[in-house]
């Protein structure tokens, strides 16, 4: 065999004429070529190369599939051009009222077991493992329940399907046999948007509709009507923003992990439930989580450094739990989001960070009842938003910074119980708006300051059990919108104003354990004590004289029924010589528990 190198040989000199029968058939004609005529213009014989014929159908083979790759791309793009032509873009599927005639092609089509497979790839591996290992578990009966109605998932998000897992195992997680409220829980028809929440219930009487401003206030932040197409109900993307399901008494094992799947909560409310546990990490999870409400819930350990990394966290309640340790200062860093924090009432301990008042937008401080130390730090005066500084039942020292005197939109301030001193500041007539002011069960001295006569909004005002001296400032007349007046437990001489006649709304007033002289106004009179919670506390002082009838009728009076100071039924002045009566229980019904001396002689 020739290789490819050797040369091709000349063409035979005087080959026999080609005699065609049709010359004019079309076909090709022979031209005889003599031996010396040097070829013109004709077509080469090429060396043969196998390599090349190699290369050459691997070249054709990648062109070919280029073009069907780019034909199948071309189709790709028409189809998805005329979807989102003649398909509206804005709604998602809830529930079919008539079943449907295909699934989509997402899903699988094979069987019973194809579907189970699918829709499990959708769950993390850990309630996977607690779906097929535990039967009886919360997350497998409610993957027990979502297979109930297979037409039904196939018109719903991948999104809505996690979602609806979420909610079912937190239902079966918590005693759902006990549940006060559980409308349209579990219901496959009804979207999970219009399950029974505490939203509706609680929402204006939060914090919340204040740091939350709603259009809808639903759970998915949309118009809960929906409407029907094509007998399809649609309800928009659907997806849960808020769970709140306060105050509904369940018993279980809590909040379930699942819970944490609702990746798009912007608030979690869960107050009352008694849950028994920490405060759970996996809400550092949640990232457009603004709003925790935890209180009462049985909650003990710490709080957990990783909040702090939820970075539009603005406000939190933890209140009436039993937390310990500090304040994380990784919570006290939200200097861009933080506009709330509630921890009364629990065992949480260390000083009061300096660094509180680098929260510029910071509105409220529930402090009170934990075992806080120190001095109140003088930076809090920085936070001109602040509404609220409840710090009351600390163990804290020192006076009232005067850099607080910048705070004139103070609403309340609760610093009772609390082991402050010094003087009550005059300063603190100029927070115009003040509502409750409880300054009582401290070491305060000095006078009772008349500027907390022009605190026209005050509602609360707490100066009991201090070491105060001076006269009652009669410019408390003024406060007409008072409610309780308390200065029992202190060193106040002089007499009762009559401007006290003035205050018709007051309910309760402690005036006991004083120094106080003269007879008790008549004015004083006109005050309906008579409310359910009515109460004039007027013993331990030296008054004189005879209690205005009308105020016999308070819920509950006290005096010293004596020959210097009588009235009532139970203390005739007519009848009597000398009575005494012992505070020894204070009955709903006003009267006094008491012991009758022999007649002087």
């Amino acid at each position: 065999m020739e290789t490819a190198e050797t040369q091709v040989e000349p063409a035979i000199a005087q080959p026999p004429t080609i005699e065609l029968e049709n010359h004019n058939s079309g076909l090709a004609v022979a031209n005889l070529v003599q031996q010396e005529t040097t070829p013109q213009n004709l077509p080469q014989a090429q060396d043969y190369n196998p390599d090349n014929i190699i290369n050459n159908r691997k070249e054709r083979m990648k062109q070919f599939k280029t073009k069907v790759l780019l034909g199948f791309i071309a189709f790709l793009a028409i189809t998805i051009i005329l979807v989102a032509i003649l398909i509206p873009p804005h709604q998602e599927r809830l529930v079919p009222t008539t079943a449907p005639s295909e699934s989509p092609s997402s899903n699988p089509s094979q069987g019973p077991s194809s579907y189970s497979e699918y829709w499990l790839s959708l769950f993390p591996d850990s309630t996977v493992s607690a779906i097929l290992e535990d039967p009886e578990s919360p997350q497998s009966t409610a993957f027990k329940w979502l297979m109930e109605e297979i037409d039904i998932l196939h018109n719903l998000t991948e999104e809505r399907v996690v979602q609806r897992l979420a909610l079912a195992t937190f239902y079966f997680a918590n005693s759902e046999e006990k549940w006060q409220f559980s409308d349209n829980w579990l219901n496959h028809s009804v979207h999970e948007c219009i399950w029974y929440s505490s939203l509706e219930q609680w929402y204006y009487t939060s914090e919340a509709s204040i740091h939350i401003p709603l259009d809808h206030i639903n759970p998915c932040e949309q118009d809960p009507t929906g409407y029907l197409e094509d007998g399809i109900l649609y309800h928009g993307a659907g997806i849960i923003k808020h769970f709140w399901f306060s105050l509904n008494d369940l018993l279980g094992s809590g909040i379930p992990p699942e819970l944490y799947l609702l990746t798009e909560l912007r608030s979690l409310a869960l107050d009352g439930l008694n849950l028994t546990s920490t405060i759970p990490e996996e809400l550092s999870g949640l990232p457009s989580l603004e709003y925790i409400s935890m209180n009462s819930c049985g909650l003990y350990g710490s709080i957990p450094a990783a909040l702090g990394s939820l970075s539009k966290l603005g406000v939190i309640y933890f209140a009436f739990n039993s937390l310990t340790g500090t304040i994380p200062s990784s919570l006290i860093s939200l200097t861009n989001s933080m506009r709330g924090m509630a921890l009364l009432g629990n065992q949480l301990t260390g000083p009061l960070s300096t660094e509180l008042g680098l929260l510029p937008d910071l509105q409220f401080i529930w402090f009170g009842e934990n075992f806080f130390t120190g001095t109140i730090p003088k930076e809090l005066g920085q936070l001109t938003f602040l509404e609220v500084l409840d710090l009351n039942r600390n163990m804290l020292s020192g006076t009232i910074p005067v850099e607080l005197a910048a705070l004139t939109d103070m609403l309340v301030l609760q610093l009772d119980n609390s082991g402050l001193l010094g003087t009550i500041p005059r300063w603190l007539g100029n927070m115009a708006s003040m509502d409750t002011l409880s300054l009582s069960d401290n070491s305060f001295t000095g006078t009772i300051p008349t500027e907390l006569g022009l605190l026209a909004k005050l509602s609360s005002l707490w100066l009991g059990a201090n070491a105060l001296s001076g006269t009652v400032p009669s410019e408390f007349g003024k406060c007409e919108q008072v409610l309780v007046l308390t200065l029992e437990m202190n060193d106040l001489t002089g007499t009762v104003p009559t401007e006290f006649g003035v205050l018709t709304g007051l309910i309760l007033l402690w005036l006991h354990d004083n120094d106080l002289t003269g007879t008790v106004p008549l004015e004083l009179g006109i005050v309906p004590f008579s409310a359910p919670y009515g109460e004039v506390w007027l013993h331990g002082n030296h008054l004189s004289g005879i209690i205005p009838e009308s105020l016999c009728s308070a819920n509950n009076l006290t005096f010293d029924c004596s020959n210097l100071l009588c009235g009532c039924d139970w203390c005739n002045c007519s009848s009597m010589s000398m009575v005494l009566l012992e505070v020894k229980d204070q009955k709903s019904d006003g009267q006094l528990v008491g012991e009758e001396s022999q007649p002087s002689t």
